[in-house]
């Protein structure tokens, strides 16, 4: 399990500090063939996508928990004025919890300003 663990951290990219939990807390355990992903996201109203399917807002869901086929799956967590996020987890039998924040687009041609000039 760490070993899974430690490549599915290796896996995820991502903007900001993004964290990795495995362990179920206090889910009840799924249904033979599921497991559960908990989004914890700022902004929470960011929309999430598995595997290239919309799934709604993080929001929408209580706690932020997917339950989702077991496999590896990628996550996409997008929202307007942010840049996207990207990730890809191995849903198993437990739960493993992203944490992460999106990053605020930078207006275009604002990277070349400074100040004074």
């Amino acid at each position: 399990m760490t070993r899974r663990l430690a490549v599915l951290a290796l896996l995820l990219v991502g903007c900001g500090g993004t964290r990795v939990v495995s362990g179920q807390g206090e889910l009840p355990p799924p249904p033979p063939g599921l497991g559960f992903v908990r989004v914890q996201v700022d902004p929470p109203d960011a929309d999430l996508f598995v595997d290239g399917r919309f799934l709604g807002r993080v929001d929408g869901y209580a706690q932020g928990v997917v339950r989702l086929p077991e496999g590896p799956r990628r996550l996409e967590l997008r929202k307007t004025g942010f840049e996207p996020w990207y990730g890809l987890v191995v849903v198993g039998p437990g739960a493993v919890t992203i944490d992460t924040r999106l990053v605020a687009q930078v207006p275009r041609g604002a990277e070349g300003r400074r100040s004074g000039r």
